[in-house]
């Protein structure tokens, strides 16, 4: 069975980036939240909605958060839920202002570690790598609900969670936003903010402390900051599907392959801008086979719908349809295995719905 997770606190988020040399109301958008959900609601999908915020949860959040430090700096988290007040408690900005960062940390022959500065102002640029990740006022709520549902999800399909209808629960779609898979756990960008991935990672290790995990990137847009997180990591391999030489620009390369014990658990197929869908299921085929031969106990799929054809932020030559097809090509090689779905990006609104209601109907023909 197939379950389907939202938090409202998601749509909180609302905040401004520079693209190019203007600085817009960010793409990544509560409207791509609204029009999945007003397809899922006439669909026959159920959407079950659960509140981080809600306040009876206090033991379930303190795990959460014990969860989230497992991959993610102290710093960095505090950092994210302090930054927006402390930058009007400073006069930086009003109440409705964004937090957005000046100057970022460079790599020097120092030789010294990192370390955050003592301005708050400076720290913005210490705890990001791009201005496409603003922080206003309620974005740490909405970035820990949407870790929380990667948490909850993950719960779901170990079984303890009280949200679970039962042990047939075999796939959970978790409608995340903002997305994750850009953050390295310490550093905000491409829209992310805490890597959901690496949170339903550790979550399921809490209860599987020596399980083979396997996540497969199909965002448009190369996972860097799983990568970075799992690099060393021989129990979970990554594989990713992106565009070749796009955003983030300094990852993805098929010659990164992990280091030390994570060698080879690594796995980078860079694709043309624009290749057609026959040479991404071959793409495709390419990385389920590794995925088969790791033999995972649990996948992650991280979801993006930016691989669409007219999307602005890249493409290949995916439609609407295509996705259908993706999905069950997925499901029907790795069935057996319980799979948790994040969603990531994806920037057609007029047709994201439909992309997310052929998915799943693909995932579930098998």
């Amino acid at each position: 069975m197939l379950v389907v997770l939202f938090d409202p606190d998601t749509l909180l988020h609302q905040t401004v980036e520079l693209l190019g040399s203007k600085l817009i109301p960010a793409l990544e958008s509560p409207k791509r939240l609204e029009a999945i959900l007003k397809s899922l609601r006439i669909s026959e999908h159920d959407v079950c909605t659960i509140r981080a915020s809600s306040g009876d949860r206090g033991e379930g959040k303190a795990r959460l958060f014990r969860v989230i430090s497992e991959s993610h700096h102290n710093g960095y988290l505090e950092h994210l839920r302090d930054v927006h007040d402390e930058w009007v408690s400073a006069g930086l900005i009003e109440q409705d202002g964004h937090v957005m960062p000046e100057c970022f940390w460079l790599p020097t022959s120092t030789g010294k570690p990192m370390r955050p500065p003592r301005d708050p102002f400076a720290r913005a640029g210490y705890y990001a790598f791009d201005m496409s990740s603003g922080i206003m006022s309620e974005s740490y709520q909405a970035i820990i609900a949407s870790a929380n549902l990667a948490y909850e999800g993950t719960d779901m399909l170990s079984g303890f969670s009280v949200n679970a209808s039962g042990s047939d629960v075999d796939t959970v779609l978790a409608l995340c936003r903002p997305p994750g898979h850009h953050c390295d756990g310490r550093r905000a960008g491409g829209y992310c903010y805490i890597n959901n991935a690496a949170l339903a990672a550790s979550t399921w290790r809490a209860s599987h402390s020596d399980a083979q995990i396997g996540i497969l990137d199909i965002d448009f847009h190369h996972g860097n900051g799983t990568q970075e997180i799992f690099y060393a990591d021989p129990k979970v391999l990554y594989v990713s599907i992106h565009g070749e030489d796009e955003f983030p620009y300094y990852t993805g390369a098929e010659d990164e392959c992990g280091i030390g014990a994570g060698e080879g658990a690594n796995i980078n197929f860079p694709l043309k801008v624009g290749s057609s869908v026959e040479e991404y299921m071959e793409k495709l085929e390419q990385a389920l086979q590794h995925l088969l031969d790791f033999k995972p106990e649990f996948l992650i799929v991280s979801l993006g719908f930016d691989t669409y054809h007219s999307d602005p932020l890249g493409h290949f030559q995916i439609h609407t349809e295509d996705y259908a097809t993706i999905a069950e090509t997925i499901r029907r090689k790795l069935k057996d295995v319980p799979a948790l779905i994040l969603l990531e990006g994806g920037y057609v609104i007029e047709h994201l719905g439909a992309n997310v209601l052929s998915f799943l109907k693909g995932w579930k023909s098998v």
